[in-house]
């Protein structure tokens, strides 16, 4: 038997991923590698509900300043379920033609308008591989754009998923940070003169 330490992170990504594939079938169909490669990826606006909402955490989409969702963590880590707090899901075809490669991660956020949280946490987690770790960023109350780089790992598995999470607030205090978009750039390989 597994400990619930070790069920409740296992079984919500699991979830995740049997959500995420049956949600994306077709989801690059017709992109090469090399087309979701220039494209990168993006989520923004409204499409911003398609996050996953981890438990212990809650998302809410605000219609304006061009829409963004407010997220906060109402559950402290290490307490309750494991969490991964809120993630974007890579379908197949974006795990495919993005691993190996070089990636920066691009984030626009802010602290919250009501009850401001002061600082998030960022991490790509392939579903085969080790995550990228957890990367820290202090927010503003102004709009501002963080990012991150990371290369996820070439993996002999099959087609599956990779998830982007956003903790929002370790301690479960329900602070509020606003997040607007969420992108990914596939980077020039390092010249290899």
């Amino acid at each position: 038997m597994l400990r619930d330490r070790f069920f409740y992170p296992l079984a919500v990504l699991v979830i995740a991923a049997i959500i995420a594939v049956a949600l994306s079938f077709g989801e690059g169909e017709g992109f090469s590698d090399q087309q979701i490669i220039a494209e990168g990826w993006e989520l923004s606006g409204p499409d911003l509900n398609a996050l996953t909402i981890s438990p212990g955490s809650n998302g809410a989409y605000v219609d304006e300043d061009g829409g963004y969702i407010q997220l906060s963590q109402f559950t402290p880590d290490g307490e309750g379920p494991a969490s991964i707090g809120v993630f974007a899901t890579l379908g197949p075809a974006h795990e495919r033609a993005f691993a190996g490669r070089p990636l920066r991660l691009t984030f626009r956020a802010r602290a919250g308008r009501i009850n401001p949280l002061k600082k998030f946490e960022v991490a790509y987690y392939p579903m085969e591989g080790a995550p990228s770790g957890w990367t820290s960023f202090e927010l503003s109350p102004d709009w501002q754009v963080y990012t991150v780089n990371y290369s996820p790992p070439i993996i002999d598995a099959m087609a599956n998923v990779d998830l982007i999470a956003i903790f929002p607030g370790r301690a479960g205090e329900s602070k509020t940070v606003d997040l607007s978009l969420i992108k990914v750039e596939v980077l020039p390989e390092p010249n290899s003169d």
